[in-house]
């Protein structure tokens, strides 16, 4: 069932059993204290619980509004939640900025997906971008995990001097503006399931980015949010939202 809020209106958030992509969207939900369904379907069993989701393209994750709406798409799902609960910005610049660090990370990852797409994974291609670095991160064959994450640590740089410098022109102290955005729980989410399944020490070079994503995990409600996590990349298939 859904949770309904004190304004009538109801969330259900569908998607894998993993941080990944939907991860900043329970944050900001959780920022702002708003209730949803936090649904969870574990990478698993994707195989036989697809075919619910033919209408929905066969993807994750998918956003219920009012037991009527759905939206589909990652960014259709992140920006509308950001505008309807505050974390769009402050101005259309804020917003523009907001979007070009999300697609930025997007990029990344997809770069990351394709880069090892030879390499063992799941077998349905849409999961892959998904839980790209959880894949190499339990890899089994040490070698092999060794030249995987090698050879991602090449593409961060570029991607990570790009969102350095959009932090470092932003006006205020967060990527898009002086109010934190879906940019930056994008942001932090990303570099963090990074930093744990990759290497620790890729904001070495970018110690404002750092100081960013330490400051919005030290906010209380994504804190706790994290505590109630079995690990810290990869959910339950059920957890109290």
């Amino acid at each position: 069932m859904m949770a309904e809020n004190t304004d009538g209106r109801k969330y259900k958030l569908i998607y894998y059993n993993v941080r990944g992509l939907a991860e900043p969207v329970r944050w900001m939900f959780k920022m702002a204290k708003v209730e949803f369904e936090d649904k969870r379907i574990p990478v698993e069993n994707w195989q036989e619980e697809k075919h619910r989701f033919e209408k929905q393209m066969g993807r994750l994750p998918i956003l219920c509004v009012d037991d009527k709406i759905e939206l589909t798409q990652v960014a259709s799902i992140t920006q509308f939640v950001a505008k309807q609960l505050g974390f769009n910005g402050e101005t259309e610049m804020d917003a523009a900025r907001a979007d070009e660090v999300h697609e930025l990370l997007y990029d990344l990852r997809l770069y990351a997906a394709n880069h090892l797409k030879s390499e063992k994974g799941p077998s349905d291609p849409d999961i892959f971008p998904h839980t790209v670095f959880r894949n190499v991160c339990n890899e089994a064959n040490l070698s092999k995990k060794v030249l995987m994450k090698r050879s991602l640590l090449y593409i961060f740089p570029k991607y990570l001097d790009k969102i350095n410098d959009v932090l470092q022109q932003s006006p205020g102290e967060y990527l898009a503006g002086q109010r934190i955005t879906y940019a930056d729980l994008a942001f932090t989410n990303f570099i963090d399931i990074c930093e744990e399944m990759i290497n620790p020490d890729l904001l070495n070079d970018y110690p404002c980015l750092r100081d960013l994503k330490e400051e919005i995990l030290d906010i209380p409600e994504i804190r706790e949010w994290m505590e109630h996590c079995s690990t810290k990349s990869f959910y339950p298939p059920t957890v109290a939202a």
